[in-house]
């Protein structure tokens, strides 16, 4: 396995190497689904959630951060606005079908997680109900933590970034690993200390800027070191795989194979993150995450059998999810998405020569 030097000029395409983060988006969908379709307890259950959260973390804060540093404006409320076009399609599909056939008392609970307040009710419930949108719980912390995000990064000087970046990793690592002597229960500890990646992924993209920083991760040794950190459940005590121990070590694991990524595998694993199939799982990996509980609803209703997880429920269950999130993506998401154009979230300033190269707000608007 090896990475193009981004220190020096990329042998990889920016867009190609963009792609792989995608296709490892697409891989934290499939493992979702495993998990939920087909085995209840693996040994390493917690990862496909870190890796989500790691590359929605680091991601976010390339956008802005890189829009920031281009010079102009970052326009917080068509941030906003960008993320509700890409997100609440697929949510108002979700929440309106369990609202018809009030699925597991639905309807009483609609408000909460259309309000992206799920983990909230589930920790005040104690419990994931209705069952259906129990998934959304790991949305929501992301959501939650795209309505600061944006703020800290716009109101603090570039160099500040890091050092709230670092403390909220301290911080949040601290407080999962102390939950109990803080006298945070389990459902606590879960549904709002659990956001920890998310941190790491955003410190991640701040830390791979720096050439040295950045060639020191995408080294083949950091790469294999923190391969064997991801797979030392299949080799270590049993219930390591779900210990806060594991949890804590595949935070900085995860992040250094996002920057693998963003930096560009080469060789077979570039090209299979790279892929078209990666590609289009990941464009419709949203609606497959959002759907696959209401598609498993509604077939189990049908045939109770494969209310059991196994491997002919992940089959099936899967492939009619699929199918159901592609209508929904060229249907319905992705013309609702295509209205993020009007909604840019920076302008760059025209000052005659400006340092930004860039042209007013008045002249030519451009996407971060």
């Amino acid at each position: 396995m090896t990475m193009s030097n981004p220190a020096a000029p990329p042998g990889i395409p920016h867009q190609q190497r963009r792609a792989q983060i995608d296709g490892l988006r697409a891989l934290a969908m499939v493992g979702v689904l495993y998990v939920h379709l087909y085995d209840k307890s693996p040994q390493t259950e917690g990862l496909r959630v870190a890796l989500f959260f790691v590359v929605s973390g680091f991601l976010i804060t390339h956008i802005l951060y890189t829009a920031k540093e281009r010079g102009g404006h970052i326009h917080v409320l068509n941030f906003y606005i960008r993320r509700a076009l890409r997100l609440f399609p697929a949510l108002a599909i979700l929440v309106g079908m369990a609202s018809i056939f009030d699925i597991d008392g639905f309807r009483q609970e609609a408000l909460w997680h259309l309000a992206q307040l799920s983990n909230v009710r589930f920790m005040l419930l104690e419990a994931y109900k209705p069952w259906v949108v129990s998934h959304l719980w790991s949305l929501n912390i992301l959501e939650q933590f795209y309505l600061i995000w944006p703020i800290v990064i716009l109101f603090l000087p570039l160099h500040r970034i890091y050092v709230v970046t670092l403390v909220l990793i301290v911080g949040l690592t601290f407080a999962f690993a102390n939950a109990d002597a803080l006298g945070i229960g389990g459902w606590g500890k879960q549904l709002v200390l659990s956001g920890g990646p998310v941190a790491f992924g955003a410190f991640a993209y701040l830390l791979q800027r720096h050439g040295r920083v950045r060639d020191v991760v995408c080294t083949p040794l950091a790469v294999t070191t923190s391969l064997a950190v991801i797979f030392a459940p299949f080799v270590a005590w049993e219930g390591f795989g779900n210990s806060d121990s594991y949890r804590l070590l595949t935070m900085p694991a995860l992040s250094v194979i996002v920057v693998g990524a963003f930096a560009g595998f080469r060789g077979p694993v570039g090209w299979v993150l790279g892929s078209a199939p990666a590609r289009f799982a990941s464009q419709i990996s949203y609606g497959v995450y959002m759907y696959h509980l209401l598609v498993w609803w509604a077939v189990g209703e049908t045939f109770p059998h494969l209310y059991q997880p196994n491997f002919q429920t992940f089959l099936i269950i899967t492939a009619l999810t699929v199918v159901a999130a592609t209508l929904s993506w060229y249907l319905i998401e992705e013309p609702i998405s295509r209205l993020k154009r009007h909604f840019p979230t920076a302008t760059r300033e025209h000052t005659g020569q400006d340092r930004s190269g860039g042209l007013s707000a008045d002249a030519t608007k451009r996407p971060a």
